[in-house]
């Protein structure tokens, strides 16, 4: 007949082993909202280039706008400065 091997464990032994699986526990908790931290971030980033793309996108479009207008200005008034704060244009000399 086959002995019975059967032996208690220790307490501070049983208590190592839980703290142990405790420590997992949390780890994997962890690691799993640093996961949803970084898909957050990853998405938010895909945001910001999506918003920086479409201000370029504007910036060159003010650029054109803004060759139109000189080439527009230039044609009636001819070259030279206009002076903002008085609404007086002066023309270049030649």
């Amino acid at each position: 007949m086959a002995e019975n091997l059967e032996q208690e464990f220790q307490t501070d032994d049983i208590q190592s082993v839980k703290d142990l699986q405790a420590r997992y526990a949390t780890n994997t908790a962890q690691i799993g909202q640093v996961e949803v931290e970084l898909h957050l971030l990853k998405r938010r980033l895909v945001q910001i280039e999506e918003l920086r793309t479409s201000l370029f996108t504007t910036y060159y479009d003010l650029q054109k706008e803004e060759k139109e207008l000189v080439e527009k200005l230039n044609q009636k008034y001819g070259d030279g400065v206009l002076d903002l704060d008085s609404g007086r244009f002066i023309p270049s000399t030649q």
